[in-house]
């Protein structure tokens, strides 16, 4: 479940190591305080420092910065980034439509890459035997550009769209059981209109354990803008929110003494439901940063247990010290206005509004997760506390109320979830790569002939007509799928088929679902290690079959097979490594995209507009996974499919003339040892008639 965070909360991210490429459980807002607490959510954290103090020597601590009025800006602009303006175009939100369909983004990116980049590039190499190994090489990188795409096309695509129609047309008649896998939160009573006749109702009347509407997206987690002092405010917002001011003669005065145009005190008039606080944790002062940012909690979300807290840690001259918690609370237990908040002599209980916050999506993009203050424990295996994670909740709450807590049972079937699917997109590209690398080795020749015009013997030519027919056919059935699938009824009759016998029995296999929680618990994601199993796999196909090729010279042999054996150790690595380094921009981009995206609804709901939220967020979370996807998908083509096969042809072409050189050089030394012996057996028989005849 990724959410949007602040830059300025960019330091305290810290990456978990997780099965997925933008999992539910990567990021979590993550205290070292209350190992009690109860088991709560997902989505991401703040780390509050290595070293994590007793539980009785943790305090929590309302902020007590203050700052006065100063320049206040006029109009409300969140800050530009240059990302932005491709972050909200059209061709972003199509990559991220398509990012789902993991193999054909690949195949795509392979077919682009392997067809004209790497080829260029490689035939701009020096080679001092002459061009024909980077021909070799090249031919080798547009046959597998044309096979990883075709095979993407009409294999994986076709098996992807029947898994997905699962999910969305046939979703409500899975097993009870494997609705209950997939969703612990869901309440499955609420599914039946008659379950005596098996008669089950629409997904969108389903409800949740908590009475929510049934959300089966554990990403789409309720957000809000980054918290702002008040002096960071613009005056239009303030006018938005309740209060119309004079700034500029009130500069230098506390935010407590403002007055409005109208004669009302800025504390009186404010909307107070966008007014929050942020907690400070005695485990987060060990950086800079730590003491700079907080947990960001609006005043209208504050739980009750964490206020008792923070009531009973603050400091004896604190105002925290002294508030009423009774006066906080209504009989149903939400939190009421707080210029009604009782100290403990029944006095009106004051917030000090110069280190109080107002999270305003007129003047930021940028979002983070809604917390209460409320916690889980993520445990170990042996039962012990691992870390402990803020609550975070899904966006389904009714007339702006919180919704459904996202607990550790939800995380961790999230993950499982994810996995299970990767398994289900993966597994058709995975199973025919052997016949697509020997596809590929097959189209070799006809890349040579055709871009080349090296052509093999002659007694090869029925080959190479009968590779010809083949290459011309499949080419001519990549034409009929378009990258979305046909519309056509033989195309809607063909994923309803697959859904039937590959999509739907997949999903409820409890095998695989066992098989998808142990590799939910692995490093990386699955996606890498997808995309590196299907690596394996092809190149241990190049190279049996390069090293059994009778029509190349051993030479040659040695030489492709020494490339393709680096082309699939070193790229590997890289790719690992690649991925991990642009992991934080990554996330930034993530952050920065679903914050574009909020903003965009929440100034419409603000305005009072009109509008269709439920078209605006369709697929937000899936698009959030997409982000991440994307960006490992395009290392991993990168570095596979150019960068490290261009490095190491020139690499393996010195290694493979070594190589050969230090054959020749023994086989010529054995060569002439044996001609030796040959003469000097033959002068021995000579020697020995000479003998005789004397």
């Amino acid at each position: 479940m990724k959410i949007h965070t602040t830059q300025n909360l960019s330091a305290l991210v810290q990456q978990q190591t997780t099965n997925h490429v933008s999992s539910i459980k990567e990021f979590r807002f993550k205290d070292t305080e209350n190992p009690t607490a109860s088991i709560p959510p997902e989505s991401y954290h703040v780390s509050f420092g290595k070293k994590k103090p007793s539980v009785k020597d943790v305090k929590n601590i309302v902020n007590s910065t203050k700052k006065a009025v100063d320049e206040i800006k006029k109009n409300a602009e969140p800050e530009k980034k240059k990302i932005d303006k491709f972050l909200e175009g059209k061709l972003f939100d199509k990559l991220l439509k398509v990012a789902e369909h993991e193999p054909v983004v690949q195949g795509a990116m392979s077919a682009l890459i392997c067809i004209l980049l790497r080829p260029l590039t490689i035939m701009a190499l020096p080679n001092k035997k002459g061009k024909q190994d980077n021909m070799y090489a090249s031919a080798h990188s547009m046959s597998s550009g044309i096979m990883s795409l075709v095979s993407a096309m009409i294999v994986a695509q076709p098996f992807k769209k029947g898994a997905k129609f699962v999910m969305t047309d046939m979703y409500k008649d899975l097993k009870t059981e494997t609705l209950e896998r997939l969703n612990p939160h869901l309440n499955i009573e609420s599914i039946w209109a008659d379950k005596a006749k098996g008669i089950r109702k629409p997904v969108s009347q389903w409800l949740d354990k908590a009475g929510n509407t049934f959300m089966p997206k554990f990403k789409d987690v309720d957000k809000i803008p980054i918290f702002k002092y008040f002096t960071d405010i613009s005056e239009e917002s303030f006018k938005k929110f309740g209060a119309d001011v004079d700034w500029a003669a009130h500069k230098g005065k506390s935010f407590n003494d403002v007055v409005t145009r109208d004669g009302k005190s800025l504390y009186d008039a404010i909307d107070w439901t966008h007014v929050g606080i942020k907690v400070q944790n005695e485990a987060m002062q060990s950086t800079k940063a730590h003491k700079q940012d907080g947990a960001s909690i609006l005043l209208k979300n504050l739980d009750k247990d964490f206020l008792s807290k923070l009531i009973k840690d603050a400091d004896s001259s604190s105002n925290w010290s002294k508030l009423d918690i009774k006066s906080v609370y209504d009989e149903a237990g939400n939190v009421i206005d707080f210029r009604k908040w009782k100290d403990i002599e029944g006095k009106q209980w004051k917030l000090d509004l110069d280190s109080a916050f107002i999270s305003s999506a007129y003047d930021t993009a940028d979002y983070t997760p809604v917390i209460t203050g409320k916690t889980r424990d993520v445990l170990k295996r042996n039962g012990s506390v691992k870390e402990t994670k803020y609550v975070t909740y899904l966006k389904n709450g009714k007339n702006g109320r919180l919704g459904t807590e996202i607990t550790q049972e939800m995380v961790n079937a999230d993950s499982a979830n994810e996995v299970h699917d990767k398994i289900l997109t993966w597994l058709p590209d995975i199973v025919t790569r052997p016949f697509i690398a020997a596809g590929t080795i097959a189209l070799i020749p006809l890349a040579l002939k055709h871009v080349f015009g090296l052509e093999k013997p002659k007694k090869q030519a029925p080959v190479i007509q009968a590779q010809t027919v083949q290459a011309e056919k499949t080419e001519q059935d990549d034409k009929k799928v378009s990258f979305n699938g046909s519309k056509d009824k033989g195309a809607s009759w063909l994923t309803r088929m697959l859904a039937k016998i590959y999509g739907k029995p997949l999903y409820e296999s409890e095998k695989l679902n066992k098989a998808s929680k142990v590799l939910s618990g692995a490093p990386g994601s699955m996606t890498q290690h997808m995309a590196t199993l299907g690596s394996l796999i092809t190149s241990s196909v190049y190279v049996e079959q390069t090293l059994t090729k009778k029509d190349l010279d051993s030479d040659r042999r040695r030489t492709l097979a020494i490339n393709q054996i680096l082309c699939f150790i070193i790229p590997t690595i890289c790719a690992y490594t690649v991925d991990k380094l642009i992991e934080k921009w990554v996330k930034n981009t993530e952050y920065r995209y679903s914050g574009l995206q909020e903003r965009k609804m929440e100034i419409k709901s603000l305005k009072g507009e009109d509008f269709n939220r439920k078209a605006m967020e369709k697929d937000l979370g899936t698009k959030l996974r997409g982000v991440r996807t994307l960006a490992t998908l395009a290392t991993f083509t990168l570095i596979y499919r150019y960068a490290t096969p261009v490095i190491l042809t020139p690499v393996a072409n010195w290694i493979g003339d070594r190589i050969n050189a230090k054959k020749k050089a023994e086989k010529d030394a054995q060569s002439m040892k044996v001609d030796f012996n040959q003469a000097r057996t033959a002068e021995s028989s000579q020697e020995s008639k000479t003998h005789k005849v004397a």
